[in-house]
């Protein structure tokens, strides 16, 4: 179902109704007896393999490996002619997808070879009395405890680090290892609306919070203001680091993300963030080329022109002055597909008020602003964050040459 671990913001639901529609859609423009075909939304690549009773969706970040496509469809085959072929409806309905089939998702991992798990992050297990051991697991699962990282198990086991490595990622794959440690230095975090539960000194989720892990409660306050969406990791982390030891810090971020008071913003968040920040720049960056009541003039005539209320509300324009909101609560309970489509409305926001400047500056306005970019934005983003954000380069020459 997710082999990244990371991976918590995709709902494989929502994932098999939007292809349930897309499969409709396919059949007017994909070619009958085709048994493949990719949906790329930028963020994520979508590949559909059409079998004789399931869809097989592979949900997958950058271009696509066309190694691995027989593997998927041998696996595929796999699930349609022994796993599912004489199961009924009743136990379909009544399957945990989460742990399902074990043997198969020890078989994914496997012809997979899924490797990706990072030596610092920390494996704990739960229920393993009814999984089946291996030779390796006497030696390693005594070692996970929820305290040592990959890293050490490995440098502390027999095995080696591969055999460490698999183990654990069976385990993982049977549903009885998580994660904690799992985020890194670049990654993003917002805060959810569950983080005002946590707030509020009569709630229920504060008190059991507090008789669980005190040390969350101590640190919200001054860690609540620092989820705004914008702050990486490593900024939060360093933010506080005069008060508090990294450790403890990592730990109650680990807290609250179990607790689904903050998120790590996922591929698509990551892009909308780019280009909101993108467009501020360029406004800024307008206010001192031309003059803060020019750039105010060309972004309201920008605004008039995109009717999105996900895209114009979140700007908090007053008489003298105007920010950008960076709250991603408006976007909880959005699909991938939706946000992209909000991603494309900033892009086309950020168009239309490049389009709106007075040609006389633009020149000057284009120079600025792609300086700015070049020490900022693109030292901020990665080369992934970026896919698609080439086309504003386009509008902005256009009007630069219209000029």
């Amino acid at each position: 179902m997710k082999l990244d671990p990371k991976a918590q913001d995709l709902d494989p639901m929502l994932v098999s109704g939007f292809f349930t529609a897309i499969k409709s859609f396919s059949k007017e423009v994909i070619e009958r007896d085709s048994s493949m075909f990719q949906v790329d939304y930028g963020a994520r690549l979508f590949t559909v393999f059409s079998g004789e009773s399931t869809e097989f969706v592979v949900v997958s970040l950058g271009e696509w490996d066309s190694e691995v496509t027989s593997v998927l469809k041998s696996l595929h085959d796999e699930f349609e002619t022994v796993w599912i072929k004489n199961l009924s409806r009743k136990k379909k309905d009544v399957l945990n997808i989460d742990t399902g089939f074990p043997d198969f998702r020890e078989g994914i991992v496997q012809n997979l070879s899924f490797r990706k798990l990072s030596g610092s992050w920390v494996p704990y297990t739960f229920g393993l009395e009814d999984v089946r051991f291996t030779s390796s697991s006497g030696i390693i699962t005594p070692l996970i405890d929820g305290k040592r990282t990959i890293n050490e198990i490995v440098n502390e086991s027999d095995a080696g680090s591969d055999e460490v490595i698999a183990e654990i990622t069976r385990l993982w794959a049977l549903g009885k290892v998580k994660f904690s440690s799992i985020l890194s230095k670049e990654d993003i975090v917002a805060s959810t609306s569950k983080i005002d539960r946590l707030l509020q000194l009569s709630s229920p989720q504060r008190a059991e919070l507090e008789r669980k892990d005190p040390m969350v409660i101590k640190m919200l306050p001054r860690l609540s203001m620092l989820f705004d969406g914008r702050r990486t990791l490593g900024a939060i982390v360093e933010s506080i680091s005069e008060e508090y030891e990294e450790s403890q810090i990592i730990d109650v971020i680990d807290t609250l993300v179990e607790f689904g008071a903050i998120v790590v913003l996922s591929p698509e968040k990551r892009r909308l963030l780019l280009v909101k920040e993108a467009t501020e720049i360029a406004v800024r960056v307008a206010e001192k080329i031309y003059s803060p009541e020019d750039a105010m003039q060309f972004l309201n005539a920008a605004l008039d022109k995109v009717d999105v209320a996900e895209v114009t509300g979140v700007f908090r324009l007053a008489q003298e002055s105007w920010n950008i909101d960076y709250d991603t609560r408006l976007y909880e309970g959005l699909d991938p597909r939706r946000l992209m489509d909000l991603y494309a409305e900033w892009m086309k926001l950020l168009a239309q008020f490049v389009g709106a400047l007075d040609k006389d500056k633009i020149l000057k306005f284009a120079e600025a602003l792609t300086d700015t970019y070049q020490s900022y934005l693109f030292r901020r983003y990665s080369g992934h964050d970026l896919r698609g954000f080439e086309e504003f380069s386009f509008w902005l020459e256009i009007n630069c040459v219209r000029r």
